[in-house]
């Protein structure tokens, strides 16, 4: 495989659960929220810590003191199949000595260029974001 690529591998345990398996790390989805993130909280979680990713480095390699980072991804579902994402919104709190212009800028560029996870998305998604700097 190259680097280019990535695999995960799932394995149905039974109901709506999977357990997930990457880069030697497992984990557990299920699709009635039992017993772990259902599918559709894991694509938030992964859109959440893949722009929070992006903000953080950008951020330092900005020389912004970044001590803390919160990420709430919220979305709105079509209610009828298929139930894709319509809408979301990407709350981002900072902790530490941040300007605030440069994290509204890291964050636009997080969605402009450097999220993978958001690139992949539908591009009719409506996707709106807000930045809080918590000194």
């Amino acid at each position: 495989m190259s680097k280019n690529q990535q695999e995960v591998e799932l394995e149905w345990q039974e109901g709506f659960r999977f357990e997930v398996r990457s880069a030697g790390m497992a984990g557990l989805i299920d699709g009635r929220r039992a017993e772990a993130p259902a599918p559709t909280d894991m694509l938030l979680g992964a859109l959440g810590a893949c722009a929070g990713i992006d903000m953080v480095d950008i951020l330092e390699k900005g020389r912004q003191e970044v001590r803390g980072l919160r990420v709430t991804v919220s979305g709105t579902r079509r209610p009828d199949p298929p139930r894709y994402f319509e809408r979301l919104h990407v709350r981002f709190v900072l902790q530490g000595d941040v300007s605030e212009a440069k994290a509204q800028r890291a964050a636009a560029l997080s969605f402009e260029k450097y999220c993978s996870v958001y690139h992949t998305l539908r591009k009719d998604v409506e996707t709106r974001w807000e930045v809080v700097v918590e000194p």
